[in-house]
């Protein structure tokens, strides 16, 4: 199962119980294709950086979804097709890239081998 973060922004005239409404909506959608939410974040109502569908502002709301690939093409169609959701985004949620591999030197000190190990990030060499 893939975990996927959703980023939506609602329509800022909507009360709460309307981002209810929407959020419900988006897990209706999750749960048809077998995925499950995890986690809801309400960021609130924020100023856009530009205008979206003639508005200045937005309701912003943050979801963990765990799901498999389906759940993306279906969350899309219901972010073109809702009114009341100005824009909609799914991205694949990775762990954080820790150091890739480890780097082997060989020392020589007064007849002894000692090895020693040197963490090497992304690209360093």
């Amino acid at each position: 199962m893939n975990q996927h973060e959703v980023i939506i922004i609602l329509d800022p005239a909507l009360t709460e119980d309307g981002v209810e409404t929407e959020i419900s909506g988006v897990r209706e959608v999750v749960a048809k294709k077998g995925g499950e939410v995890l986690e809801v974040q309400k960021w609130g109502k924020k100023r856009l950086a530009y205008e979206v569908k003639k508005r200045r502002e937005g309701h912003y709301v943050l979801m963990k979804v765990g799901g498999m690939g389906g759940v993306v093409a279906d969350l899309d169609r219901h972010f073109r097709i809702t009114e009341a959701i100005l824009k909609g985004m799914v991205v694949r949620a990775e762990e954080p890239r820790g150091r890739r591999f480890k780097a082997k030197s060989q020392a020589v000190l007064e007849g002894s081998t000692v090895t020693t190990t040197q963490e090497v990030g992304d690209g360093e060499l």
